[in-house]
């Protein structure tokens, strides 16, 4: 029941972030050298009006060929 090989360590998780928090104070940066254009800090826009017309086509699809694979199936079954 019991083997003789060691058993495995769980692979363990680093329990904190090396790189800073976003909002933290910059870095210094070197004498010299140009700053980067930092990204604005606001929450993207949630888009209401995403079109998801795609997503009743595909599920009218599935219905169809799920229609149509029942009927088979009905009349092979009652045909034998």
């Amino acid at each position: 029941m019991s083997s003789r090989r060691p058993r495995r360590q769980r692979r363990r998780r680093d329990r904190a972030s090396t790189l800073p928090r976003p909002g933290a104070s910059p870095a210094p940066q070197p004498v010299g050298t140009t700053q980067a254009r930092t990204p604005d800090q606001t929450r993207p826009e949630h888009h209401v009006a995403t079109d998801y017309r795609y997503v009743r086509r595909d599920l009218v699809a599935v219905v169809g060929v799920s229609v149509v694979t029942l009927a088979f199936v009905l009349v092979m079954a009652f045909i034998v």
